[in-house]
């Protein structure tokens, strides 16, 4: 595919955003406009069956663009050509109803070191993630559950990693962010240059992230990534985000320290109105925190503000990395080593379904496939203090970093009432396993959250019987589907997955 002449479309600026600092306001270009992907390559088509009765494909391959020299890039300098530009290729995918008129809203993921960790999520999918180029992957039968696709959404990622998209460089890793910008508005658009695009336009468009992508979708919305004349994603959800960023662009530029695709050790995170300063091109935002991220990630710090007109904030009882298998507990102590790498039971609350039902209400929210409705009220902890065990926070030099209070089982008081916290099988205990640290991007021991399982007695003790609980667990998910803070489809899964805890507890005989 030949490449295409430039066609000139208003692109917003980068805006340089340290934590501590105001950032300079830019002036829109010429030579600003140049940035945009020039060429896209499609290298695999493929069928996926059906999906609500519709056929699906998914298309792969790579997209070629420019950055121009006069993108705020903290290093673009250091790999821009003689002309100021930096060129690059990324691998995507697009996973799409057939028919276009059949496509309205695409979900685009900010990958997670390189693995479309939300896909996995939203979808249910049994097995592990793959790893890989997208262009590269393949997914079995089914694509899960189907979750995404059922109701007509379109999926697609770009990498916009450094070591991981060979176009993006170590030292001027905002070339990722600028990838995923007009990688968004050619999605917008569906132009490429002046013919049609392969990839196709969606009218809506939202940007997803979980962990350190979450905090890309932070850091890309903070930055003023979101203006490409005009707004790129109407809405972003950033899970496990509590305000975090990435220090590959303007935290770098503000600290001069070298960029990294994570968190700094002692960043700071930014508060809702930080996040959300430009009203024209900012998405409907929604932030998740879950409870390890009080501990972990100074959940604490980004709610220790005002909030802002279009942020939605929502806590969980769970830990950053629920522990759903053997395997997963297996990763922890072994290839971690957290806790000394002595095995304890791992917090098993699973909130997976919580992340679906948010999805469907941020679309709510902005009126796709229906009348606009307004978001759930604001779910957060009720603030407490700093532990006991002083091992146990992330703490913050010259800064507050506080954690929930808690109930009589340990869990946290407030957030969304997830009935596994209402009606515990155990107490979370401890809340987050040590080393708690952000120390580096391989520094994830704190994600996870140690369990308590109570006795088979304690639980005939506490609720009877199976049965009995289970009438119980099912009202309370009913109360939470009647809210938008579950879908009727995983009441099901729900209770299943509450038996199967059940089954699990210890006996003292």
């Amino acid at each position: 595919m030949k490449r295409r002449r430039l066609l000139a479309l208003g692109l917003g600026a980068c805006l340089v955003v340290p934590a501590t600092a105001a950032a300079a306001v830019l002036v829109r270009t010429d030579e600003e406009r140049s940035s945009r992907i020039t060429d896209v390559e499609v290298t695999r088509k493929e069928s996926l069956g059906r999906f609500g009765g519709v056929p699906y494909e998914r298309l792969a391959g790579t997209v070629t663009g420019t950055v121009s020299a006069a993108e705020r890039v903290a290093g673009l300098d250091s790999v821009a050509g003689a002309d100021g530009h930096h060129t690059y290729t990324s691998g995507f995918e697009l996973i799409r109803p057939v028919g276009k008129d059949r496509r309205s809203e695409v979900v685009v993921e900010a990958e997670n070191r390189g693995i479309p960790l939300m896909l996995h999520g939203y979808n249910s999918f049994r097995t592990q993630p793959p790893v890989g180029a997208p262009q590269d992957v393949s997914y079995p039968a089914g694509m899960g559950d189907g979750f995404l696709f059922d109701e007509g959404r379109s999926y697609a990622r770009v990498q916009w990693q450094t070591g991981i998209s060979p176009g993006v460089p170590e030292s001027a890793q905002g070339v990722g962010q600028v990838i995923v910008r007009d990688f968004g508005r050619l999605l917008r658009t569906g132009r490429l240059d002046e013919e049609d695009s392969p990839l196709g336009a969606y009218e809506h468009r939202l940007l997803v992230g979980l962990s350190q992508a979450s905090w890309f979708v932070t850091s890309f919305v903070a930055e003023g990534l979101n203006d490409a004349g005009g707004r790129v994603f109407q809405g972003a959800y950033a899970q496990d985000g509590a305000g975090n960023q990435l220090a590959i662009n303007g935290v770098a530029a503000a600290d001069g320290e070298p960029q990294i695709p994570y968190t700094r050790p002692d960043g700071v995170p930014l508060a809702p109105q930080q996040v959300l300063r430009r009203p024209a091109t900012d998405p409907v935002f929604v932030d998740v925190a879950a409870y390890t991220d009080y501990y972990r990630l100074r959940g604490s710090v980004s709610r220790q503000a005002d909030p802002a007109h279009g942020y939605h904030r929502y806590d969980w009882p769970a830990a950053h990395n629920p522990v759903l298998s053997a395997a997963s507990a297996d990763t922890a102590f072994e290839q971690f080593g957290c806790n000394d790498k002595r095995p304890i039971p791992l917090n098993p609350v699973h909130s997976q379904p919580y992340g679906r039902a948010l999805l469907v209400a941020l679309e709510r929210r902005l009126g796709i496939n229906g009348p606009r409705e307004q978001m759930p009220p604001e779910q957060v902890f009720k603030a407490g203090a700093r532990p006991a065990d002083p091992a146990l926070l992330n703490g913050l030099p010259g800064r507050e970093v506080t954690v929930p209070q808690t109930d009589a089982d340990g869990f946290p008081i407030g957030g969304v009432r997830f009935p596994a916290a209402d009606l515990p099988l155990g107490s979370p205990i401890p809340p987050a396993v040590p080393p708690v640290s952000t120390a580096s991007i391989t520094a994830v021991c704190g994600n996870y959250g140690g369990w308590q399982p109570y006795t088979a007695e304690e639980l005939k003790r506490r609720y009877s019987s199976l049965d009995d609980y289970l009438g119980v667990y099912d009202a309370r998910v009913t109360g939470l589907v009647a809210n938008g803070l579950l879908l009727e489809r995983d009441r099901r899964p729900l209770l299943d997955r509450a038996a199967e805890e059940w089954s699990k507890a210890p006996t003292t005989s």
